[in-house]
């Protein structure tokens, strides 16, 4: 920044844009320009990243003057980088925990965790992050604008499940990623929405919980909750094992793969390798002429000759599911796993979901860019295998 030059934010304070893959994206991690490749995680207008020597570096609507950008873009992009923060670090400062005035828990370092599911129903409410160590589940609420209301606050009570809001509200608009980083899991203001280990007397005065019946976790149960857990590491640490994830980048279509869903612990390789195997033979089929049907029943089937999937979790009984889907929210049956990214594409629109059960078809537009994706490399390839060979010297001059 020149001496004497005073940076100003624009009103927008947009630090975050959305990529093509669906990831978020901090201001200082694109280039500048059109070329960062972003739009608005809230109204997804095209971005362009603005990062000049007078102005705080941001993200402005491509083509709209600051007035004009949208209002909810600089809330809806922070709390999307808050829950993809906190999913991929699994680590969190809780508040204190008091109990009639003796402090019980007080950490200043963060609260390590298992693992981390997004959104995902829990009773009759959806919380922002589900944190989960051992058997244990931390929802996780992020108050961007608006606080965490009343009733949703009664409905969580009612799970009994511990809940923590963390107030993002007063985050500093030019903040670096680090600072934000820090912020979200360390130092922001934070509260215990609601804790098993407290209740509230009439007098308001918060005060031991009574004791309740603890149900002994049957052993086999155990086993299987640990082998689920111990799988899901171990796919986390994977690398990319195939040519289908090459393939669907090829095709135009990256984003529709690494699609985060329940289940993970369910496959033999991570979700970049099972969702492109299916979409690729689906594409293939469908560009042949035949049908480009993706059903959950073929593909369980054609994961399965790929020794894509784990025995144990692709044969339990109701019972086994059930206690495992009850312990675990990250935990899913392969075929409602399959059924989860299937869905999550056709909100991309590049599924639409058929009038069967479980099955959805590829779009005529999906096609179209693939056809011409594919047209273009076959060109690529003739053009680079029609060029003549260098000359090269057969003897010395």
């Amino acid at each position: 920044m020149q001496a004497g030059v005073t940076a100003h934010h624009p009103p927008e304070s947009l630090l975050f844009g959305e990529r093509a893959d669906g990831t978020i994206a901090h201001i200082s991690d694109v280039p500048s320009g059109i070329a960062c490749g972003c739009r608005c995680p809230s109204c997804h207008r095209p971005l362009v990243a603005r990062k000049g020597d007078q102005m705080v570096h941001h993200f402005a609507h491509h083509g709209a003057g600051d007035e004009h950008a949208c209002q909810s873009g600089p809330e809806t992009a922070l709390h999307r980088f808050a829950k993809e923060l906190l999913a991929s670090r699994l680590a969190l400062v809780l508040p204190p925990l008091q109990i009639l005035g003796e402090t019980q828990l007080s950490m200043r370092e963060p609260y390590r965790f298992d693992a981390a599911v997004l959104e995902r129903r829990m009773g009759a409410i959806i919380p922002d992050v589900i944190l989960r160590r051992a058997n244990r589940d931390l929802m996780v609420e992020f108050c961007v604008a608006h606080a965490c209301p009343a009733n949703k606050i009664a409905k969580i009570e009612q799970l009994g499940i511990a809940a923590v809001e963390i107030d993002l509200s007063e985050l500093a608009h030019r903040a670096s990623r680090q600072e934000l980083e820090d912020a979200i899991l360390i130092q922001s203001p934070r509260r215990w929405l609601h804790n098993p280990k407290i209740a509230r007397a009439p007098s308001g005065e918060l005060q031991p919980a009574p004791a309740r019946f603890v149900t002994r976790v049957d052993p086999s149960i155990a086993a299987l909750q640990r082998a689920y857990l111990s799988a899901c590491r171990e796919v986390q640490t994977m690398r990319v094992r195939s040519l289908g994830p090459s393939r669907i980048a090829a095709d135009g279509l990256a984003h529709a793969i690494r699609v985060e869903v329940a289940g993970l612990g369910c496959f033999t390789v991570g979700p970049a390798d099972w969702q492109a195997a299916i979409l690729v033979s689906a594409l293939d089929r469908a560009l042949a002429g035949r049908s480009g049907l993706v059903s959950t029943k073929a593909a369980l089937q054609q994961l399965r000759e790929r020794d894509q999937l784990r025995t144990r979790f692709s044969r339990l009984s109701a019972a086994e599911a059930a206690a495992l889907r009850s312990a675990l929210p990250t935990f899913a049956l392969p075929k409602a796993a399959i059924a989860d990214w299937a869905m999550a594409l056709s909100r991309q629109g590049i599924l639409v979901p058929s009038s069967a059960r479980d099955q959805w078809v590829i779009r005529r537009e999906t096609l179209q860019l693939v056809r011409e994706a594919r047209q273009r490399h076959a060109g690529s390839v003739k053009v680079a295998a029609s060029a003549p060979e260098p000359f090269k010297s057969r003897g010395r001059f």
